[in-house]
């Protein structure tokens, strides 16, 4: 594979173009959401460009490769034969790599796209993205990364604006979930499968939700974009995709229990329907009564116990990995599971577990998270949990992070991975333990009055 020059005048100038639009753009953008509501959108949007730059820097001075690079190198490739063929690249734009296929397509004059990224069709697709964000960006490393945190924010910030309209949480707890966990940005904001999973995300859960919205007049709209974000997510990480969809399946149960009957006994008893229904369907995908029937029938799962074993055997990992014990994999022993699971999801590495830079922010967000879970079980329970029943997002919020925290906890085994691969959830974690049900909140704008 050729050299890369990552910081030559052909790498620097176009990202300082493409810094200096993105500005633009993102005034313009700003004025679009209002005074009040887009008042965090400038800082947002700067906020993840340093942290944007911060991971470019990481990958291409401490680490020196890496994922990150191997992508954006792929992507050269791709562009290299784009310039040469643009029929092949169109072909391999669209078609899955196989053991065969490289010499097909690439040659020394264009190159070729790492072995490993190209074996792994998820991996590859994010160089695919890349090679077409880099047409427009002249190849500039610096500046894709830019695009790409640009973007995220963007996202993002369409989430935060809809979670604001409904008034259930204050706005600085909601503006640092979404917007400015550092954790977050720093790897969700550059060159990755984690941001372009996260744009995928946030952009699916603005437009599942917007699609139960009355005032929403451009429904066919929003199914289009949430089909191609979809689309954008199985092609990366598919377990994502299934757990989003899933939970918004949750969350419109309350749509349409509130439908179907306006009287809290009727809306009780059509969402009981549709979840033990739901529930009903997933176990019966939960077959085989031994570990290895279960295995044999259950992919993810099978992936999942050979990742968590060689995780918690393998010395050549080091000390930054975690265990959750000897865990059976069938469908009682996963329920075992579970709660260790969805903590380590959720909660680690915990502070002592961070004492390498590199997980620094993560413990303190820990530290965060501990404190506001004693602070949501401190006070008023009850008005909490109905307010969770009774609105679709919050709805969502804790399916996806029950599921999506007993999933990351269970098969990361590595905190590097851990910390990536839950960086979706960690918003709707804060957005729940922060609530204020209706009588709080009131006492607390009075009193600020």
């Amino acid at each position: 594979m050729m050299e890369q020059d990552y910081f030559g005048v052909l790498q620097l100038l176009p990202a300082f173009i493409w810094l200096v639009i993105i500005l633009i753009i993102a005034q313009i953008q700003r004025s679009t959401y209002g005074k009040e509501e887009g008042k965090y959108f400038m800082y947002n949007v700067l906020v993840k460009l340093f942290f944007s730059l911060t991971f470019a820097l990481f990958y291409v001075i401490a680490v020196q490769g890496g994922d990150t690079l191997a992508y954006f190198n792929g992507a050269v490739v791709m562009n290299n034969l784009m310039v040469e063929d643009p029929g092949l690249y169109l072909d391999q734009l669209v078609s899955t790599p196989t053991n065969t296929s490289m010499v097909e397509y690439f040659n020394a004059r264009t190159g070729y796209p790492p072995r490993w990224i190209y074996r792994e069709p998820e991996g590859f697709f994010v160089s695919k993205i890349v090679s077409v964000l880099s047409i427009f960006t002249f190849k500039s490393f610096i500046a894709v990364t830019f695009l790409i945190s640009y973007f995220v924010a963007s996202a993002s910030y369409r989430v935060y604006a809809l979670i604001r309209s409904m008034n259930f949480i204050p706005e600085h707890y909601l503006a640092l979930g979404l917007l400015f966990l550092p954790s977050v940005n720093f790897w969700c904001t550059g060159v990755s499968k984690d941001s372009f999973v996260l744009i995928g995300v946030m952009m699916m859960i603005y437009h599942g939700l917007r699609l139960i919205a009355p005032e929403n007049k451009r429904k066919i709209r929003s199914i289009i974009l949430f089909s191609l974000m979809a689309l954008l997510v199985f092609h990366i990480r598919p377990i994502i995709l299934y757990v989003t969809v899933l939970s918004l399946v949750f969350a419109y149960s309350t749509y349409i229990a509130k439908r179907l009957s306006n009287k809290r006994q009727g809306i009780l008893i059509v969402r009981f329907i549709i979840i033990t229904v739901g529930f009903i369907g997933f176990t019966q995908s939960l077959t085989g009564n031994s570990e290895q029937e279960f295995l044999a029938s259950n992919q993810i799962f099978e992936q999942a116990a050979i990742t968590q074993r060689d995780f918690a055997t393998n010395e050549l990992y080091g000390e930054n990995r975690y265990s959750l014990g000897e865990i059976e994999f069938t469908p009682i022993g996963l329920i075992r599971a579970a709660p260790v699971a969805i903590a380590a999801g959720i909660l680690r590495p915990f502070p002592w577990e961070s004492l390498t830079p590199s997980l620094f922010f993560n413990g303190l967000e820990s530290l965060l998270l501990i404190f506001l879970i004693l602070r949501f079980f401190a006070g008023n329970l009850k008005a909490k949990f109905r307010m969770i029943q009774e609105q679709e997002l919050l709805l969502f919020a804790l399916t996806f992070v029950l599921i999506m925290s007993f999933v990351t906890g269970l098969t990361s085994g590595l905190f590097g991975v851990l910390v990536r691969l839950r960086a979706p959830l960690l918003p709707f974690v804060i957005i729940l333990l922060a609530l204020r049900p209706p009588k709080a909140r009131l006492e607390e704008t009075s009193s600020t009055e």
